[in-house]
């Protein structure tokens, strides 16, 4: 009978790979999927943005949030059910497997539709929404911990520790100027080693399939969408639309520099400030920032791309006012963002116009985000958090360098190579490391690995590259499958 590494050896050597390598700055290894077993659309909708997005089994928690009285998943939970319900089993599920060595570093969580969108401080919030009421992303955020008082969420007065961006002052009555830049943005994985334990806890939510909200067909559409925008290096137009009322500004003063930020990166990507919505006569439109309660026509948008329309009620999906955010994936965006609650018009609680550069510069959904949100706490991010239109394509393969007739033992001989032509990645600017089932088992180009020692059965082994001389510190990764046996069967 072979010996167990020559049998891995050979396993890997013939298999397929899971889900083609794909990149971004953030990797599906360090993102966990939340899904609400009580809810159908939420399974069927998080394992398939899990397959698209080759995200580990491990990685996958599932808890049970009680329906509504309509019997849909509820819009809204209070901050006890909140932690009782979703922070506080996901957390201490994610740290059983951490303990156990099943799973590696979370530093983002996704959740599917069929979860709560707002989360109140009291009962009586559950039925009439209040102006500190949290989304789920910023419950999330402050980790279940929420501020004293009001004035964190509703003045906008909790700055952010990932944010990296202007901060304004008012010149008159109505206009403002930018003061300062915080920066540069860097990615979730530099940021967790420079805050340690200050570190927040980003996420976004997929879709919203409750009342208001997309079909489940449609919200499986929007990510299969995104999931094909990664590295495409979409060019066209980022529109800035002015409406000249209070919502635009809110954030006009952003516009010109960013315009003037775009035309430096040189990436075929060029922002318009207009009065006039474009169409698509005028190209493809990659991204798209207004303010305005109802978007009508929405314009289409090309995949990859982020869209917001600056105003009140866009994430309240209890109230049939105001255009929905997640209008804007049904139009092609990859992500867009609204707020749960009154927000009152201030600019920090919404993404900055230097959310199109970063993502542009090849940072992932998410990274973008919560780099430019000043007060994440009432915004809720909607889409693929893994979406990365403008990052390099990072194509790592994996060479087995063990003969089935050579005496490795249980030892089986890996190497790291990269496979395809990206002018933008050098080798010699990349780093691997190597995972099996999640679980970091070595780094660099080589692998000497004791397959003898995995238990009986199916394992996953996933090569990552990383690109290092970036604040993006993009990623591509590779998945193969094997099987072990055995020891004793193995040496009969």
């Amino acid at each position: 009978m072979a010996r167990p590494a020559a049998r891995v050896a050979a396993a890997l050597a013939a298999a397929t790979a899971l889900l083609a390598p794909s990149s971004r700055a953030i990797g599906p290894h360090e993102v966990a999927l939340v899904v609400n077993d009580a809810s159908v659309e939420s399974v069927v909708l998080g394992a398939v943005w899990a397959r698209l997005r080759s995200i580990p089994q491990s990685n996958v928690v599932r808890v049970s949030i009680p329906p509504g009285p309509d019997g849909n998943p509820p819009e809204a939970i209070t901050r006890e059910d909140f932690n009782r319900l979703i922070y506080k089993p996901v957390s201490e599920e994610l740290n059983r497997r951490d303990e156990a060595r099943r799973i590696g570093v979370i530093l983002a969580w996704a959740y599917s539709c069929g979860m709560p969108a707002r989360v109140t401080a009291s009962e009586s919030g559950l039925r009439t929404p209040s102006t500190n009421d949290l989304s789920l992303a910023g419950a999330t955020f402050l980790r279940g911990s929420f501020p004293e008082g009001d004035e964190a969420a509703t003045a906008a007065e909790y700055v952010s520790p990932l944010y990296a961006g202007p901060d304004a002052r008012f010149i008159d009555g109505t206009n403002m100027v930018p003061v300062g830049f915080s920066g540069p943005a860097n990615s979730f994985d530099r940021r967790v080693n420079e805050l340690l334990n200050r570190m927040p806890l980003p996420s976004f939510m997929l879709a919203w399939t409750g009342a208001h909200g997309l079909s489940l067909t449609s919200a499986v559409e929007a990510i299969e969408r995104s999931a094909a925008a990664d590295s495409t290096a979409p060019t066209g137009t980022i529109a800035f639309v002015r409406r000249k009322d209070v919502r635009d500004a809110a954030r006009a003063w952003q516009y010109g520099p960013v315009v003037d930020n775009l035309e430096a990166l040189s990436r075929d990507v060029f922002g318009s400030v207009t009065e006039v919505p474009p169409d698509a006569s005028s190209g493809p439109i990659v991204g798209y920032m207004t303010g305005a309660a109802e978007v009508s026509p929405m314009p289409a948008l090309a995949p990859g791309a982020y869209a917001d329309h600056f105003t009140s009620y866009a994430a309240a999906f209890a109230r049939p006012t105001q255009t929905k955010a997640v209008r804007w994936l049904e139009s092609g965006a990859a992500f867009s963002s609204g707020t749960v609650c009154e927000p009152f018009a201030i600019w920090a609680k919404f993404p900055t116009a230097w959310i199109f550069p970063r993502l542009v510069s090849g940072a992932t959904a998410i990274e973008a985000f919560f780099a430019s949100v000043r007060c994440p706490l009432q915004i809720q991010p909607i889409g693929d958090p893994l979406c990365a239109p403008w990052a390099p394509e990072i194509k790592p393969e994996i060479e087995v360098k063990t003969q089935a007739a050579e005496p490795f033992g249980d030892q089986v001989s890996l190497s790291a190579v990269l496979t395809g032509d990206s002018p933008d990645v050098s080798p010699d600017d990349v780093k691997f490391y190597w995972f099996v089932d999640n679980r970091q088992v070595g780094s660099g180009r080589e692998l000497k690995w004791d397959a003898g020692a995995e238990q009986p059965g199916p394992h996953e082994l996933r090569l990552v590259a990383r690109l290092q001389n970036t604040h993006e510190r993009p990623q591509g990764f590779v998945v193969r499958t094997f099987e072990t046996t055995a020891r004793a069967e193995a040496l009969r």
